[in-house]
């Protein structure tokens, strides 16, 4: 407790073994906060994503330029600001390419998964071929990860999460 008797809350630096971010007002006992789920679901995602992505000497990365690429995203600059909130800031990469993407986008023509097409990057059929393989895998992982939540419990999840964006500052499209 507080040494100076002015509160019933322990000083800042007392009790230093315990975690800083207390459950909210009202919270059971042995609760845990929203942050602490929200970063450990994110860690267990980027967890079961990566051990599908390294059996194939790719990244999540890598997935996520392909997918882009196929949805019709033709251009490395594009890719590269619609995934930068994934991704630490990069600076400016080489001719035409984000600095964010450019290894990948390397990487995947390297492989013949993509070439540069008349409108920009395209996938090509050896791509769509990889794309399939790989989104068997990524089902798995997304399929584990709902198990026992129904659509109904995901949306509003989903909506809730949305909302909580929101309260913080967050826009669409921002």
């Amino acid at each position: 407790m507080s040494t100076t008797g002015a509160t019933d809350r322990p000083s800042p630096t007392e009790h230093a073994d315990r975690p800083a971010q207390a459950p909210p007002v009202g919270a059971a006992p042995g609760e845990r906060p929203v942050g602490y789920w929200l970063k450990l679901v994110d860690r267990l995602i980027d967890q079961s994503l990566d051990d599908v992505f390294l059996r194939t000497g790719l990244t999540r990365r890598h997935w996520q330029v392909l997918n882009m690429i196929r949805d019709g995203v033709s251009d490395a600059t594009t890719v590269d600001s619609v995934l930068s909130p994934f991704a630490a800031v990069g600076g400016a990469g080489a001719a035409g390419q984000a600095a964010g993407v450019s290894a990948e986008i390397s990487d995947l023509q390297t492989r013949g998964w993509i070439a540069q097409g008349g409108t920009g990057w395209e996938v090509t059929v050896a791509g769509q071929h990889a794309y399939h393989d790989l989104l068997d895998a990524v089902s798995i992982t997304r399929e584990r990860l709902a198990e026992g939540i129904t659509r109904e419990q995901y949306d509003r999840t989903i909506a809730t999460l949305e909302q909580m964006a929101r309260n913080l500052g967050w826009a669409p499209g921002a």
